[in-house]
Order: structure tokens, then C-alpha cells, then sequence
């Protein structure tokens, strides 16, 4: 009776973890929550969108576009607090990427998938 309810709360403190410091803890619970599909399909999401939107504004930086990787820092802003804010209220499942959820499921899988 008292096991499912940890479980879950377990599960909850673990994909609030994979978001909270953008792809870095993404990557860690990648590989930490190998058991729990959701936490680990949560936390290969952060990697591909979070990681992916930090990629493309560092190099937009790098080559001094700044205007454009200010604004590709700032909707990796927006999609952190979605996943967090989705995270804090999560009851199970896959939290997904409005918008571009679409294009990045897949992506998502596979790097999911990939980590046994």
C-alpha cells in the first residue's frame, strides 16, 4: 500500500531533476532512471530540446550573431519553465514540447531508446 505512492513520488522528484539544471541533469537522470521510461524519455528531452536550444544560441554567440542566439537563449528560457512548470504538476507520463514536440519525438526516442 505505501509503495506505489513513493514510487511515484520518486518518479516526480526525478523528472523535476532531469529539467532543473537544463540538459546537464537531463544527461545525469539519462542514465540514472535507466528502470523508469518516463523519466528517462523526460530526461532525453531535455537533452534534445534544452541541450539542442543551448547548441544553437552558444554558437550563434561564438560567431557574434548575438541578437539571434540572445532570442534562441531566451525560448530555451520559455521551454525550461514549461518543463518545469510540467514537472512540478507531473502525474506520470511524457511531458511534451509544445510546438515543436512534433519534430523532436522522434529524436526524443531514439536517444531514449538508445541508453540501456
Amino acid at each position: 500500500m505505501g509503495g506505489s505512492p513513493s514510487t511515484s513520488s520518486s518518479a516526480k522528484n526525478n523528472v523535476i531533476l532531469s529539467y532543473l539544471f537544463w540538459w546537464i541533469s537531463g544527461l545525469i537522470f539519462l542514465f540514472v532512471a535507466k528502470n523508469d521510461p518516463d523519466v528517462k524519455w523526460n530526461a532525453a528531452q531535455s537533452v534534445v530540446i534544452l541541450g539542442g536550444l543551448w547548441l544553437i544560441s552558444a554558437i550563434l554567440y561564438a560567431v557574434t550573431l548575438w541578437p539571434l542566439g540572445a532570442l534562441v537563449w531566451l525560448i530555451g528560457m520559455v521551454y525550461w519553465v514549461i518543463f518545469l512548470v510540467g514537472a512540478f504538476n507531473y502525474q506520470g507520463g511524457r511531458i511534451k514540447a509544445p510546438g515543436i514536440g512534433q519534430f523532436t519525438d522522434q529524436l526524443t526516442d531514439q536517444l531514449a531508446n538508445a541508453v540501456k
